[in-house]
């Protein structure tokens, strides 16, 4: 029965004629099948018609309940999301028929009671029997974060989407464990050799053990403490360095009874190193200063604990946040007795065995001492960037580019290209004139440096324009993580566990959906009758650049006019034939023939690595002009703009340059200064995942992504198209108009430094936006396929700066999306005007209109 709070919900919001489409489609279906109206007739429709039919019904109703505001506010019973969430999770089960559909008769029974006068009267029956329907499905006790790794998937999850007050534990964790899977290595051959033998300090690390031997008898360390308690044993080790290397100018210390300073998430660090300068006032620290992480466990068991694990990689991925430039990240546990070290670099985590203190006291001294004698370089600092009395400055070209103190852009999270970008001039400008990047890149793409020269050469507008890419060299050798492993032997990763938080139960990966091709649009009897009307063939082959055939899956196409349906059976299959009445406001005909709807190749981004890590490449790119992060916006016209331009630059990018970008987000995006007539007033930036068209596929076994950002089919595992690029500009534009814009009076932004981007932003977690980087890839993209549905929950959340923009944002969704159905388009038009000129013309009118 439904509580108190979830009457209260329900009643206050009413479905109203929320289900109508669907009770149409139900009673058009029951009408052919000739079944008479009685209290069974739903049992008898779905024991009477095609399997087919009755999952396309079954998936139209789920996405008409889902789009109901009382969805999106009633709590679900059997886990922390909303019911929303439920029925996401519920449709992705009827996607990959694993739910057995007979189970949704006692829902459908309750829908088709609703009587047109009174369309509410039975509102707490239906979603009382949504509510069954989910418990029946989804067990009450939650499922253990991973049960299967797909490492095939070419989509990997990284906890980048976390910002602000999202940063909680128990999410960043989640996000951490799925960054981190499948690139986890335990007991490292050669690790202490690596790191701790050969080394310039060597003869003082030494020099240190001999001093400390006064303190090692009967072989122990004396005076550790026993049971080794958190206080005790830093008291113990404060105490041991003072006493052996207080001259050295890198100490030991703890906050884990207080928050570090220089972090939006509130993380504690039990163990660390940092310049024995760098203590603030009141005996703070600060991330930013953090060189060596170490967590502390009492227990010895809790040596190989995923979650002793996680929190080390917590600490990291906060150095990584707050020192965008960090090469890698050196760590250790220390567990009992036991001690692990650990190096955190860009392709994941690896540790050296772990050893006891007590019966290797040398190589405990060489260790501890040994961390606090190593060079920048060794504790894995950016050493390209020099520093002088006048601040960070690289050399390009011969010429000396002085970086901003702070980047105007950076990525944080452990396993990903940790791409960084700072604002650049010569020493005689006073104007920012570059942005200089810094990225680790699969070695198996192409360079972004070489891309940017080539969009040149081609005359590409719109996109920053290259001056200079270099490979990162450290102390005479190249920077890539296999240099950085080199000499060590790897096994292979551990699994963390056996399933993977972001892959839905039962699907075999995101490559294997990309060959099935299966969507919503393909299964929706209304859709391909759309496309049949249309005179688009839905099973024909195509040949694609590499000269292969391919069958073409059902994609759905934007309706025109009445659709009128009559069905034969015959050799078991459903033919649909059809009449369509044109309505030439929307689409001619003739734009429309077999070759209207584009199959996005299945790209480079799922392919299998045959060594046992990923190796990346570090690489530093220069390009002009400078430019502001789209969110450092000085109005609602500039920002406008500056979507318009990005998008046109996309469209030259792609035509001139015949270059997909890949990669569209709130960060590849940036606002141009002192532009000349005619310049773009935004530019594209970020090229690290492009890729040429008809280009040989990369290799790379996988890519991390922006999900808000993410398109529909992307989520899907499905190959990449320019539509695709174009739906994640939109996704940028909705997160702007809702994320920010919530400025009060006397609020200002002045002056150019990176500080002064900082604006008054609304929390994702209380957005509708929260749906769109939380859960599974399925979900998220269920979620976002609802909101293009009912797109006024979506434009209601308009910040205050914003709310004269909701036209536009349903120009752009129709543009996009358009359909007059429950099923969205998501797929790809052969015909790239019809997205790219719609997108545009909306901006100008949209523009025109401020005045």
């Amino acid at each position: 029965m439904a509580t108190a709070s979830e009457l209260g919900k329900i009643r206050c919001n009413p479905i109203n004629n929320g289900l109508g489409a669907f009770c149409h489609l139900f009673e058009s279906t029951r009408s052919e099948l000739g079944v008479a109206l009685t209290s069974s007739t739903a049992q008898i429709v779905f024991s009477t018609a095609l399997a087919a039919d009755i999952k396309n019904l079954l998936l139209d109703l789920i996405l008409a309940l889902q789009n109901q505001t009382a969805a999106r506010i009633l709590r679900s019973r059997i886990g922390d999301r909303t019911l929303a969430g439920d029925l996401g999770i519920l449709y992705g089960r009827v996607d990959s028929n694993q739910l057995d559909l007979a189970s949704a008769i006692p829902l459908v029974e309750q829908v088709v009671k609703i009587e047109p006068d009174a369309p509410t009267s039975n509102d707490v029956d239906i979603w009382q029997a949504v509510f069954e329907l989910v418990a029946q499905t989804n067990p009450a006790t939650p499922p253990t974060a991973f049960e299967k790794i797909l490492f095939d998937t070419p989509l990997r999850s990284s906890s980048a989407s976390q910002r602000g007050i999202e940063q909680t534990h128990e999410e960043v964790d989640q996000r951490i464990l799925e960054e981190l899977t499948g690139r986890v290595y335990y007991d490292v051959g050669g690790f202490y050799e690596r790191y701790f033998e050969g080394k310039t300090w060597m003869n003082k690390a030494k020099h240190i053990y001999e001093k400390s031997r006064v303190q090692y008898t009967e072989g122990r360390w004396s005076g550790w403490p026993e049971p080794s308690l958190q206080n005790p044993v830093f008291e113990w080790i404060t105490k041991f360095q003072d006493t052996l290397f207080s001259e050295l100018r890198r100490r030991f210390y703890t906050s884990a009874n207080k928050v570090l300073r220089g972090s939006e998430a509130d993380r504690k660090l039990d163990i660390f190193l940092t310049p024995a300068d760098a203590t603030l006032s009141g005996g703070e620290h600060n991330w930013s200063t953090v060189l060596v992480i170490g967590e502390h466990k009492q227990n010895p068991d809790e040596d190989r604990s995923i979650k002793t694990l996680v929190q080390l990689a917590g600490y990291a991925r906060e150095v990584f946040g707050s020192q965008p430039d960090r090469r890698f990240v050196p760590g250790f546990t220390l567990c009992g007795s036991l001690m692990r070290l650990w190096v955190f670099d860009r392709s994941g985590p690896f540790s050296s065995e772990k050893f006891d203190i007590h019966k290797e006291p040398e190589r405990f001294v060489k260790v501890i001492a040994g961390y606090a004698l190593m060079s920048d370089a060794e504790l894995g600092l950016n050493t390209f960037i020099k520093r002088d009395g006048n601040g960070k400055y690289i050399v390009a070209r011969d010429v000396r580019i002085s970086l901003e103190d702070k980047p105007i852009a950076s990525t944080k999270a452990i396993v990903c290209r940790g791409t960084t970008c700072y604002r650049g001039r010569r020493l005689d400008s006073k104007d920012w004139e570059y942005v200089v990047k810094f990225a680790w890149p699969s070695d198996k793409r192409q360079r972004e440096g070489r891309l940017l020269k080539l969009a040149k050469e081609r005359g590409v507008t719109g996109v920053a324009e290259w001056f200079h890419h270099d490979q990162v060299d450290i102390d005479g050798s190249l920077d890539t993580i296999t240099s950085l492993r080199k000499g060590m032997k790897f096994g292979p990763p551990r699994k963390l566990s056996i399933k993977a938080s972001w892959v839905e139960h039962g699907t075999e990966s995101s490559r294997a959906n990309s060959r099935t091709r299966s969507s919503l649009q393909g299964r929706s009897r209304s859709s391909v009758g759309r496309l049949t009307g249309l005179g688009i063939n839905t099973s024909s082959t195509s040949i694609s650049s590499a000269g292969q055939k391919r069958k073409r899956d059902e994609r759905s196409a934007p309706e025109i006019g009445a659709v009128k349906r009559s069905r034969s059976r015959s050799d078991d299959s459903q033919v649909v034939a059809m009449s369509a009445e044109p309505d030439v406001k929307e689409y001619e005909l003739d734009n429309f023939n077999v070759h209207s709807i584009e199959e996005p190749e299945t790209d480079s981004l799922a392919g299998c690595e045959s060594e046992a890590y990923g190796n990346r490449v570090h690489c530093c790119l220069v390009v002009s002009p400078a430019g502001r992060p789209l969110h450092a916006y000085k109005s609602v016209r500039e920002l406008l703009e500056a979507l318009r331009d990005a998008i046109t630059g996309h469209r030259s990018l792609l035509e001139n340059g015949k270059i997909l970008h890949r990669d569209i987000s709130e960060n590849n995006i940036i606002i141009t200064d002192h532009t000349a007539e005619g310049d773009p007033k935004g530019r594209l930036i970020d090229l690290d995942l492009a890729k040429e068209l008809d280009s040989m596929p990369s290799g790379a076994s996988h890519r991390t992504g922006t999900m808000q950002f993410m398109a529909i089919e992307v989520l899907q595992g499905k190959g990449h198209s320019y539509r695709h690029d174009l739906e994640s500009f939109f996704y940028v534009f909705i997160w702007m108009c809702i994320r920010y814009g919530h400025e009060e009076a006397g609020d200002r932004w002045e002056g150019a430094g990176a500080k002064s981007y900082k604006r008054r932003v609304r929390p994702a977690k209380t957005s509708i936006l929260r749906g769109w980087y939380t859960g599974t890839y399925a979900e998220i993209a269920n979620i976002k396929r609802g909101h293009m549905v009912g797109f006024e929950d979506v434009t209601s959340e308009f910040a205050p700066q914003f709310c004269g923009l909701k036209d536009l944002a349903e120009e752009l969704r129709n543009t996009l999306f358009r359909s007059r159905d429950l099923a969205p388009f998501t797929g790809t038009y052969k015909d790239r005007s019809i997205m790219y000129d719609g997108m545009i013309n909306a901006f100008n009118v949209a523009i025109s209109h401020l005045g």
